[in-house]
C-alpha cells in the first residue's frame, strides 16, 4: 500500500471527505484540510518530478529471479507514484462516457438533474447534520449564495447546451474555463498578468472561434451539408449560435464560482457548507425551471404525464447514470489528493478527446477539421496555464515522495 506523501512547508492532509467535493469544479483550486477549525491550503508536488533517493542496484545481484522481482516491483512503484494521473484519466473517461450516454437516451436532461441534485442535497444535508456543522455561515451568507448561483448556473447551462450543439464542441468550450479562471483571478485578487496567461487567452479565443464557426466568418457550406434547404441551414445555424452562447456562459459562470470558492476558503467557510449550498441552489433552480416548462411553456413537445415521463425505461436509466457520475467525481478528488492540481487539470482536458472519439465513432455527426483545430488550441492553452502554475509551485520547494524502499529528502529550489 502506497505511503502518504510527505511535503516540505506543508500541512499533512486529512482523509478525503465530502468537504472537498466543491473543489472538483476545477482542479486548479487547491484542496484543503481542516485542522482545529482552520482552512489550510495544501501544496502538492507532481509525481512527474519524482526523484528517488536510493535505487535498486541491479548489478549487485546476479540472481535472475530476483532481478525479475525487482523489475515488477519497480513497475508497481511507478503505477502507485502516478496513481493521481491514472485516477484523473479514468475520471475523464467515465465522465465523458456517462454524458454521451445521457445524450443518446433522448430524455429531458434537466428532469434527470432534478432527481440527481435533490438526492445529493439530502445526502449533503445528512452529512452536515452528522458532523454538527452550522448550516448558516454567518456574515459570508451573501457571498456563499452568489457563488452557489454561479455554480448552479454553470452546471445547468452545460446540460441545457447539449440540446443545441454537439457534445465535443460543448466540452471544448466548457474547458476554456481554465483560462477564464486565471483571468478572473488576475482581476479579483489583483494578481499580475503574465505572458503565458496572455498566450493561453489568445489561443483560447481562437479555439472557441474555430469551434463556434460563426456565419459571419465561415461560410455555412463548411458547417452544414450543401444539399439542405436554406431554411434548415438557417435554423441549424441559429441553434448552434444559441448553444455556443450558452456554453460560453457556462464556462464563465463556473470560472466565477471557482474564484468565489477560493474567496470563501480564505474566509474559513467549510467545503461541506459550500457544497450543500451549491447542491440545494441547483435543485431549487431546476425545480423552478422545469415547473415553468411543464406548466406554462408553449414550446414543450408533449403534455405533462408523470408516469410516461418519469417511469419509462430511458428516464430511469438516465437517472441511474446521472447518480453514478459521483464515481468520476470521487476519482477526481482522489487524483487531486495524489497529484499536483495543474497536472490533474491538463489530464482532465482529455474529456475533449474522449468526446470527439465517442461522437465520431458512435454517431453519424462527424467533427470537421476546423473544430478539431479549435479543440487542439484549447487543450494547448490548458497545457500552458497548468504548466506555468506547476513551474511557479516548483520555485520554492521540491517534493520527494517516500516509499517503503526510499527515504525522504528535501531539496530547496531557488526562491
Amino acid at each position: 500500500m502506497m505511503e502518504r506523501k510527505s511535503r516540505t512547508n506543508t500541512v499533512e492532509s486529512s482523509i478525503l471527505s465530502p468537504e472537498e467535493a466543491a473543489a472538483s469544479l476545477d482542479p486548479l483550486v487547491q484542496s484543503i484540510s481542516i485542522e482545529e477549525g482552520e482552512s489550510v491550503y495544501i501544496r502538492r508536488q507532481s509525481s512527474l518530478f519524482y526523484i528517488p533517493v536510493s535505487k535498486l542496484n541491479e548489478n549487485d545481484d546476479n540472481d535472475i529471479p530476483a532481478k525479475k522481482f525487482n523489475i515488477i516491483r519497480k513497475y508497481f512503484s511507478y503505477m502507485g507514484r502516478c496513481s493521481g494521473i491514472l485516477y484523473a484519466l479514468l475520471a475523464s473517461l467515465l465522465f465523458s462516457c456517462s454524458n454521451f450516454a445521457l445524450v443518446q437516451l433522448n430524455v429531458l436532461l434537466l428532469d434527470v438533474l432534478v432527481v440527481r441534485f435533490s438526492i445529493l442535497t439530502l445526502i449533503s444535508l445528512g452529512f452536515i447534520v452528522y458532523k454538527g456543522y452550522k448550516i448558516y455561515p454567518g456574515c459570508n451568507g451573501i457571498l456563499l449564495l452568489i457563488r452557489s448561483c454561479f455554480a448552479a448556473g454553470g452546471s445547468i447551462s452545460f446540460y441545457f447546451a447539449l440540446s443545441f450543439i454537439p457534445f465535443p464542441d460543448l466540452t471544448t468550450v466548457r474547458y476554456t474555463q481554465v483560462v477564464w479562471t486565471a483571468l478572473l483571478a488576475l482581476i479579483i485578487f489583483r494578481e499580475r498578468i503574465t505572458f503565458p496567461t496572455i498566450i493561453a487567452s489568445v489561443l483560447t479565443l481562437i479555439g472557441v472561434v474555430c469551434v463556434a464557426q460563426p456565419s459571419f466568418l465561415f461560410a455555412s457550406s463548411k458547417i452544414f451539408n450543401e444539399t439542405l434547404s436554406e431554411n434548415v441551414i438557417t435554423n441549424k445555424s441559429k441553434r448552434r449560435s444559441i448553444g455556443m452562447l450558452i456554453s460560453v456562459s457556462c464556462a464563465l459562470a463556473i470560472s466565477m464560482s471557482i474564484v468565489l470558492n477560493k474567496k470563501l476558503l480564505q474566509k474559513n467557510v467549510r467545503q461541506s457548507i459550500i457544497m450543500f449550498y451549491f447542491l440545494s441552489t441547483t435543485a431549487i433552480l431546476l425545480l423552478i425551471i422545469q415547473t415553468h416548462y411543464w406548466i406554462f411553456s408553449k414550446s414543450k413537445s408533449q403534455e405533462f404525464n408523470f408516469r410516461k415521463i418519469f417511469l419509462n425505461q430511458n428516464f430511469i436509466l438516465a437517472a441511474i447514470i446521472s447518480l453514478l457520475q459521483l464515481c468520476p467525481m470521487v476519482l477526481s478528488q482522489k487524483a487531486i489528493k495524489r497529484e499536483h492540481p495543474s497536472i490533474v487539470t491538463v489530464v482532465q482536458s482529455s474529456d475533449i478527446i474522449f468526446a470527439i472519439i465517442l461522437q465520431n465513432t458512435f454517431t453519424s455527426v462527424k467533427t470537421n477539421p476546423l473544430a478539431l483545430l479549435g479543440s487542439l488550441l484549447v487543450i494547448t492553452s490548458i497545457f500552458i496555464v497548468g504548466g506555468y502554475k506547476l513551474w511557479l509551485d516548483r520555485q520554492n520547494r521540491t517534493y520527494i515522495p517516500a516509499s517503503p524502499q526510499e527515504e525522504i529528502i528535501n531539496v530547496e529550489i531557488k526562491k
